[in-house]
């Protein structure tokens, strides 16, 4: 079972892997890949949006152009719950993506900086903000896709 409490059959999955992968790519070739008709490939996103599963949809954009440096920063809190320190932090116009991590961190952040100077400049600021007991940083030298070709 996912997060929404619903089990995705095979071919959710299949139609799930191939959006991660493209979700630009047309009804019409969904269908063709997964043996179904276009209506029903319709019908299942539909489904899968607003059922929760498929909660929309974005641009992955080169890193290099938008900002000189991602990074992963990980966070140890002294605060709970966790959200009235992480939530905030998302209207930071640096930070891109907030994970709640089990382990000996609480939480990662999904950061683009323009320089490695900004983010030490943001490690510090997070470092200052009550709640948070320790920032780690790892900048991201590089990015692959996680989606195979075909399910």
């Amino acid at each position: 079972m996912n997060r929404t409490g619903m089990t995705l059959e095979e071919t959710d999955r299949k139609l799930v892997a191939l959006l991660r992968h493209d979700a630009r790519r047309t009804t019409t070739s969904l269908a063709r890949a997964l043996n179904l008709s276009r209506t029903a490939v319709q019908a299942r996103i539909a489904r899968l949006e607003r059922d929760g599963i498929i909660q929309g949809y974005s641009a992955m954009i080169a890193p290099d152009v938008v900002a000189g440096v991602q990074a992963l920063v990980t966070l140890c809190l002294a605060v709970r719950p966790c959200r009235r320190i992480t939530d905030p932090l998302l209207s930071w116009p640096e930070v891109e993506r907030i994970y709640a991590i089990a382990g000996d961190r609480d939480a990662v952040l999904v950061v683009s900086v323009a320089s490695p100077q900004a983010l030490s400049d943001l490690a510090d600021r997070l470092r200052a903000v009550e709640g948070i007991a320790s920032v780690e940083t790892t900048v991201i030298l590089s990015a692959r896709a996680g989606c195979p070709e075909k399910p």
